[in-house]
């Protein structure tokens, strides 16, 4: 009994992993914007050339403005022009795209009920 969802769900792990084995998220030689943001990797920071999971000057109550992977008392006020990814990135980059799944994440967005305002929460009636 256990055999069979098991196989099944095996089996489609291997296919998802197939399906994106040859597809990138991320292209070599391409340019992107600060804080272009690829699915299941994060935000690029463009004058570091790399992915975090934190927008760029994204700001935490306690731990100040995230910009180039660490937290900072003030804003990165400096208008940062689209660049390259560092050297490696392309590869770290696409390989968390694949791992996470782009089908999947995209059913899942697109099934967030976002009101209008951004939130993911369903309004109520009287709320």
């Amino acid at each position: 009994m256990i055999l069979i969802p098991v196989s099944v769900w095996l089996t489609e792990v291997y296919r998802r992993r197939w399906k994106y084995a040859n597809q990138m998220g991320v292209r070599e030689g391409t340019e992107y914007p600060n804080n272009h943001h690829l699915l299941g990797v994060g935000y690029f920071h463009a004058a570091a050339g790399v992915w975090f999971v934190h927008p760029w000057n994204e700001f935490r109550e306690g731990l100040g403005f995230f910009w180039e992977g660490e937290w900072h008392p003030e804003p990165d006020l400096r208008q940062v022009l689209p660049s390259l990814p560092a050297a490696g990135e392309v590869e770290r980059a696409n390989a968390a795209w694949r791992k996470a799944d782009p089908d999947r994440m995209a059913q899942f967005w697109g099934r967030v009920e976002r009101g209008g305002f951004g939130t993911a929460v369903e309004r109520r009636e009287g709320s």
